[in-house]
């Protein structure tokens, strides 16, 4: 720390600075003569320094420890309390203070311990196997968060005429500013050669980007995060963003071959997703401007060798010409929600041609699958397949709900009967996922109260297409059951519930099972978001880089892994990923990133 000059020092400088203040340039007069007033108020006496010392702390932000308060709320600091000081009336007034705060913290004390009594112990590892991924689906955050530090001054000689003689205080106001920046970063590479053996190094910029981009691995996950992740299309992408390295083109063609780069991953994925023990999917309509067969050489055309393009319709009638995005999304271990795999694939046929040909890759001891969709038999596998793989379906309550909903104003007293009971397995959920979403509170709250629900529904569509009164129900004359015939609507969905009742309340039994389907739909909601942008992809084989790019996304998603990071290591090792593309997975990468955090 400076120490503070004597009386003749001070003396000595301030003849020393009259005497030299014409050569002195003005902004250095200026901070001189500031020090020479601090420090002349340092001498002047005790008080005026104290003073000098408490406005050079404002000015610095800085709080003195004895103003910051105890550390904590219930904490009194008791130098802060001359009770010498306070009068008997104010020391009676404290006690009773004193005394009613240890009762309250006494009474915390208290409901703190019937809480935790209340609450399932329930161990992390658990937790984390009935975590709900139906939301990771989109993409990590891309934006950078900075935290900058700025003093707001006020001109002094323009407010008052003059800047001594003033006292100033701060307090503090943030405000978040938000920019797309694009940042151009020049490299010098060094290149080192030894004369006598003629060999030359180069220094590998491998952990920038890839060989031949201007761009950085960095820039390269963040334009699949905004394209793929959130679906902004690639000519709004480049006009967001308006800088001649980020033109459509650029993009397309950065996208194309980080694509081509992962297929063997993409691959990969599809392999591991047919052993899996339980597995859900849909798919949703989208549109391609030229469906011409593809190149020989091309992304698309690997792709359709392995998985296929055009599939057979069931009744043998010829192909079906329906352009669809389906999506199977399943788990590789089943207590780690960070090993779920989301696979897209675009092709003519529905979700159930996508599972009947990742089903041809199962593994014979896998044992059966579960499948969760919507019933519809277009989703199904195959007929050979089923005969070959025991299958056994989970249904939607989302997709038996909805028909209610539709045609309510047709009979409100049924309709709003069952409304009223898919809302209460909604809130049974809700319930688990409030008290913690382990095995044994999920059983227990769908047993003890989704089962009855379930239960009430069935009785009431039965009611509605029979007239058959089942369990104890019984209705006002003026509200039911009115008894549909065969060719209406609410009949065909009263015997949805009935005929798939088994399917439908399947989860009640299965924790790892959900009660809707909606985790699937959402997660192909990005695609219509794409369309309505966009309208179509050009070609196939834009679809297929598409399908690849996005796969790889929301798997990383899932694995809690960053794009950029995940992107930068599989690249580093291109050779071995070629060779063991198993070894490359989201979730593969996020273990080794964990072991080697572990070994730290």
């Amino acid at each position: 720390m400076t120490k503070i000059p004597s009386q003749e020092e001070l003396n000595d400088l301030k003849r020393f600075f009259e005497d030299n203040k014409s050569t002195l340039p003005e902004s250095a007069v200026d901070v001189l003569s500031r020090m020479m007033t601090v420090y002349e108020s340092f001498l002047e006496s005790k008080q005026k320094a104290k003073n000098t010392l408490n406005r050079l702390r404002e000015a610095m932000g800085i709080t003195p420890k004895s103003e910051r308060g105890a550390q904590n709320s219930h904490q009194i600091d008791q130098t802060a309390l001359p009770l010498e000081n306070l009068t008997p009336a104010q020391q009676e007034l404290l006690a009773e203070l004193e005394k009613k705060r240890a009762l309250a913290l006494k009474e915390k004390a208290d409901y703190d311990k019937q809480i935790r009594k209340i609450k399932p112990k329930v161990k992390v590892a658990e937790q984390l196997e009935f975590t709900m991924s139906d939301e990771m689906m989109f993409s990590e955050p891309s934006s950078v968060r900075e935290d900058i530090k700025s003093k707001e001054k006020v001109g002094r000689i323009v407010e008052f005429g003059r800047e001594k003689g003033l006292t100033s205080t701060y307090d503090t106001t943030k405000r978040v500013d938000l920019k797309i920046v694009v940042t151009e970063t020049t490299h010098e590479v060094e290149t080192v050669t030894d004369p006598t053996t003629g060999k030359s190094v180069r220094a590998s910029m491998a952990d920038i980007g890839p060989e031949g981009f201007q761009l950085t691995w960095n820039a390269i996950a963040n334009l699949i995060k905004l394209h793929v992740g959130f679906a902004i299309p690639i000519n709004r992408l480049a006009l967001l963003i308006g800088q001649p390295e980020f033109t459509s083109g650029k993009i397309y063609r950065i996208l194309a071959y980080i694509a081509a780069q992962l297929l063997p991953i993409y691959f990969c994925l599809i392999e591991s997703l047919s052993d899996v023990e339980m597995m859900s999917g849909d798919d949703t309509k989208t549109k391609v401007l030229e469906l011409s067969e593809p190149g020989d050489d091309s992304m698309a055309k690997a792709i359709d060798e392995m998985l296929g393009f055009t599939q057979p319709k069931k009744d043998g009638t010829g192909d079906k010409k329906g352009l669809n995005v389906s999506l199977l999304v399943g788990r590789t271990e089943k207590t780690d929600p960070r090993s779920t795999i989301r696979f897209f694939r675009t092709h003519m046929g529905s979700v159930g041609d996508l599972l009947s040909q990742a089903l041809e890759l199962r593994n014979p001891k896998s044992g059966p699958l579960i499948f969760q969709g919507d019933l519809s038999t277009t989703n199904l596998p195959s007929l050979d397949l089923r005969k070959r793989i025991e299958l056994i379906i989970a249904g939607c309550g989302a997709h038996a709900r909805r028909p209610f909903w539709r045609y309510k104003d047709d009979d409100g007293a049924l309709c709003y009967f069952m409304l009223r009971g898919f809302a209460m397995l909604s809130q049974i959920e809700n319930k688990i996922d409030e008290r913690g979403r382990d095995r044994e509170t999920i059983l227990k709250l769908r047993g003890r109260y989704a089962k009855w629900v379930w239960k009430a529904l069935f009785n009431r569509s039965t009611a509605a297409t029979t007239g058959e009164i089942l369990g104890r129900a019984t209705y006002r004359k003026d509200c039911g059951p009115q008894i549909w015939p065969p060719t209406t609507e609410l009949y065909t969905a009263c015997r949805y519930v009935i005929n798939h009742f088994d399917e439908l309340t399947r989860y009640l039994s299965n924790p790892h099972l959900q009660y809707t389907n909606n985790g699937i739909e959402r997660a192909l909601r990005i695609e219509k978001c794409m369309l309505s942008g966009s309208k179509f992809r050009k070609t196939r084989n834009g679809r297929a880089v598409l399908d690849v790019l996005r796969t790889i996304n929301a798997t990383c998603t899932a694995a809690k892994i960053d794009l950029t990071v995940y992107i930068r290591y599989v690249f580093k090792h291109l050779p071995q990923l070629r060779e063991h593309p198993e070894n490359f997975t989201p979730y593969a990468v996020a273990l080794h990133f964990e072991r080697q955090k572990q070994k730290a």
